[in-house]
């Protein structure tokens, strides 16, 4: 009777494992699979991700958001959370780069720099600057120099991306990881001298339960690893 009481505890327990959301910059959405099998193997949780723009995350966790860990594509977003005090134990778990990506029309196919996204003819969409992709795209451009005039600014990465995967422009300004998940786009590199990279944090909404073991297992090495595989630099 006491084995087979065991086993059924065990077998609820597994029936009805905890639920951790993890609220995620956009730029995580190719990421989040291999990711929510390695850390619900790991912890025995059910991880669920979300996504969006980092810079509305404030609001969202703010207006109690379910998220137990939240994933910014920059580090002064987090600052922002962080300084209400609706987090803690931030951690840096990787970085990103920009690049270009064009669409294979006849202005896109004619791009090579960032200087050809001045180009008259050229429909370029960049994230808008409340998107940490944005505001990394605002600075590089102020570095440099050419005068773009985007088409739209999009409310995140993915939204930008996706612009030019339906060829409704013919460039944008996205992430590394954006740009080696999309390989039907070709990818024009921003000289290394010029370019932006930004760092992803990640941290525990305070007051969430379980949210510090998800925490811990993004900065392991397996989670570097899934993380490394998809682009993303180490912090």
């Amino acid at each position: 009777g006491l084995v087979a009481g065991i086993f059924i505890g065990v077998g609820c327990a597994g029936a009805d494992r905890s639920r951790v959301d993890i609220l995620a910059a956009s730029s995580y959405t190719d990421v989040a699979e291999p990711l929510e099998a390695l850390l619900e193997k790991e912890l025995g949780l059910d991880v669920e991700f979300s996504f969006g723009s980092s810079g509305s995350f404030l609001e969202q966790i703010r207006q109690g958001a379910p998220a137990s860990v939240v994933i910014t594509a920059d580090s002064s977003t987090m600052q922002r959370i962080s300084d209400e005090g609706l987090v803690d134990s931030v951690v840096s778990i990787a970085t990103n780069e920009l690049v270009i990506v064009a669409a294979d029309t006849a202005a896109g196919r004619g791009i090579e720099s960032v200087a050809d996204l001045g180009s008259s003819g050229v429909i370029v969409v960049l994230c808008a600057s409340s998107a940490p992709c944005g505001a990394a795209t605002d600075a590089m451009l102020g570095g440099i120099g050419p005068d773009v005039d985007p088409a739209s600014r999009e409310p995140n990465v993915r939204a930008t991306l996706t612009k030019v995967r339906l060829g409704e422009a013919d460039a944008a300004i996205v992430y590394l990881t954006d740009a080696l998940a999309s390989p039907e786009l070709r990818p024009v590199a921003i000289a290394q001298d010029d370019n932006v990279e930004v760092t992803s944090r990640a941290a525990a909404v305070v007051g969430r339960s379980d949210a510090m073991r998800v925490l811990e297992a993004l900065t392991e090495p397996a989670a570097m690893s899934v993380l490394a595989q998809a682009g993303f630099g180490s912090p």
